[in-house]
C-alpha cells in the first residue's frame, strides 16, 4: 500500500494452482506477499544491507530467545524493513505452500493429521524493528526471559501474527490458556484463576418465595 503497487487478490482456490505455474504476464513479474524475499524493484541495496547488518545485532538476543521458545513452529526468524504497520508477520519458503494453499489441502485431506505435516511449509517470522511492541519485547527478554508474562507475551506475538498471515491455530487449548493468563496480568487477577466460593444462600428465603405465590382460594370464592 505504501509503494502503490498493484495487488491480486486470490480468493478461489483454483487461483493458487494457477499462480504456481504464472511466473509473470504481459511482461509484468508476480511476487506472493506471502512468502519471503519480496522485493519491489526500488530499494538501494546497499543502505538496506547497513541497515539489516544493525538491526540484526540489534535484536540477536529477541530472535535467538524466540528461537528456542518457538522450536518445531518456526524454522527462521529475520528482522525484515518490508513490514509496515504490524509488529510482524509469518511466511513460508519461496518455492513452499502459501498459508492459503495449506488451508486448501487441510480440506482435501479430510483432516489427517500426519498427512497435514508432511505437506506443511516452512515457516518464516519476520520481525519489525521500528514496531515498539518489537523493540519492548526485545527489553523484557533481556530483563526477565524466565517470567511468565515475558514468555506468553512472545507467545502471543507468535499467535497473532500465525492468524493475521492466514494460517490455522493448532494447540488450540495452549493459545486459550496463554490468552487467559494475559487477561489476568493486565486486570491484576492471580493468574491462577481459582473460582470464587458459592455465594451463600439463607434457607428461609425460598420459603418466603413460596408463599408469596400461594392463593387464598376461600378468600376468593366470597368475592365472587
Amino acid at each position: 500500500m505504501k509503494k502503490g503497487v498493484e495487488v491480486l487478490y486470490l480468493v478461489e482456490p483454483i487461483d493458487e494452482y494457477v499462480m504456481q505455474h504464472l511466473g509473470d504476464y504481459d511482461g509484468t513479474k508476480f511476487q506472493s506477499l506471502t512468502k519471503e524475499g519480496v522485493k519491489f524493484g526500488d530499494e538501494d541495496e546497499e543502505i538496506i544491507k547497513k541497515r539489516t547488518k544493525v538491526y540484526k545485532e540489534m535484536f540477536k538476543p529477541l530472535t535467538e530467545y524466540m528461537k528456542n521458545l518457538y522450536t518445531g513452529k518456526i524454522s527462521k526468524i529475520t528482522v525484515s524493513q518490508r513490514v509496515e504497520s504490524t509488529p510482524s508477520v509469518i511466511v513460508t519458503s519461496q518455492y513452499g505452500q502459501s498459508a492459503n494453499m495449506e488451508r486448501i489441502m487441510r480440506a482435501q485431506t479430510f483432516a489427517n493429521t500426519d498427512r497435514i505435516k508432511e505437506m506443511g511449509s516452512q515457516k518464516t517470522m519476520e520481525l519489525n524493528p521500528r514496531h515498539p511492541l518489537i523493540i519492548e519485547l526485545n527489553t523484557l527478554i533481556q530483563d526477565s526471559p524466565d517470567e511468565q508474562s515475558t514468555i506468553d507475551l512472545a507467545w502471543l506475538l507468535y499467535d497473532t501474527a500465525l492468524v493475521s498471515s492466514g494460517f490455522q491455530q493448532e494447540d488450540l487449548e495452549s493459545y486459550a490458556e496463554r490468552m487467559y493468563r494475559t487477561m489476568a496480568t493486565s486486570m491484576n487477577v492471580p493468574v491462577t484463576l481459582e473460582l470464587a466460593p458459592e455465594i451463600e444462600v439463607e434457607d428461609d428465603v425460598e420459603d418466603d418465595v413460596e408463599a408469596t405465590d400461594e392463593v387464598d382460594i376461600d378468600s376468593m370464592d366470597s368475592e365472587l
